[in-house]
């Protein structure tokens, strides 16, 4: 008997406007088919950052103060623009051994609120092979998003709401609320040039793009920061975690936007969290990733994202980047290959 486990991380549906990074839906339809054809039992994990909840605005407006009904509203407009997604995901689940996972990423913590889950339940059918949680595992592989490893992004499990003048909010991490209050502007000013990869290159090639993305750090550095306890005083959400604030400084210095010099530290965390596994995978750094270690006793994997981004070469020519993800095949109950593909 086959057994597979499909991931892929970042797909990040919105409801079609500009602040909307998905754009490829025939390519995801094109995957959600071939993976729903596998023989055996299989297991799709969305890891992380499914939907994109974060830059959607409600009703015109953002709002880091995010309520249940907020979450459903947006729950909502992302069905009504991505039907066939859904139905494809719905078809998945029919076949009778078909599971899936949805991992929570720091783009789609509204998926904590028990009646999004509900609603999604029924949106997709067969609800008892549907799960949440911040990380999935069997005895030889660890998946996560990578969210609860980055000090901007960590969510507090222990106290994922909050009460703010009696109403129950997201307790949202500072890099949520940043995006929300400030860097947002950045997005819809160059939506574009947002999705350049690596970050360096893109402010290289467009001065405008590295201005503007200067002037809203300068702000938030300043208010966000340096003085939160007045310009926010008395909202919770808007707490700055300086502890953990210290310790990204502390292990990566100033450095921001190289996510590729973090990804070493993170998975020692994440190893050190669950140990013996013989696969690790993340995704939420939106680089592709795939590393045996030294020691030849793990895999460490990174799945790139489903939004659209572009890759800058030496040459600045601007790239579409492929769509990878993640396959662990089993057979007999025994683990077979653990893949790390480009989908085209």
């Amino acid at each position: 008997m086959f057994r597979n486990i499909f991931a892929i991380s970042d797909i990040e549906l919105g409801q079609g406007d500009i602040f909307d990074d998905f754009k490829d839906e025939a390519l995801l339809l094109k995957f959600l088919r071939k993976i729903t054809a596998e023989p055996g039992k299989n297991t799709l994990v969305l890891n992380g950052d499914t939907f994109d909840f974060m830059k959607m605005p409600y009703q015109d407006k953002f709002t880091h103060h995010v309520t249940e009904e907020i979450s459903l509203w947006k729950m909502q407009r992302i069905f009504d623009t991505y039907p066939k997604i859904f139905q494809a995901l719905s078809d998945f689940l029919n076949k009778k051994a078909n599971k899936i996972h949805f991992n929570i990423g720091n783009h789609d913590y509204d998926l904590l609120w028990p009646e999004v889950q509900k609603m999604l339940k029924k949106k997709l059918g067969n609800p008892n092979k549907i799960t949440f949680a911040f990380t999935f595992d069997n005895k030889e592989v660890h998946i996560e998003h990578g969210n609860q490893v980055d000090y901007f992004h960590k969510m507090d499990e222990k106290k994922p709401f909050i009460k703010y003048r009696g109403t129950k909010l997201l307790n949202l991490p500072l890099g949520s609320v940043a995006v929300i209050k400030y860097f947002i502007e950045l997005k819809k000013e160059f939506p574009y040039q947002e999705r350049i990869y690596p970050r360096h290159s893109a402010f290289e090639t467009y001065p405008e793009f590295k201005k503007t993305k200067q002037r809203i750090s300068r702000n938030f550095i300043l208010r966000g920061l340096l003085f939160n306890f007045i310009v926010n005083i008395g909202d919770p959400v808007s707490n700055v975690p300086y502890i953990n604030l210290i310790r990204h400084i502390f292990f990566h210095g100033l450095e921001v936007h190289d996510e590729q010099k973090f990804l070493k530290k993170r998975f020692k965390n994440i190893v050190k969290l669950y140990p013996d596994k013989k696969a690790y995978i993340m995704g939420h750094v939106h680089l592709t990733y795939h590393e045996l270690t030294p020691n030849k006793d793990h895999v460490e994997i990174v799945t790139d994202t489903w939004r659209e981004e572009y890759r800058m070469t030496s040459n600045h020519e601007e790239l579409l980047k492929p769509r990878t993800y993640a396959h662990i095949r089993y057979e007999d109950d025994k683990l077979k290959t653990i893949d790390l593909l480009n989908f085209a």
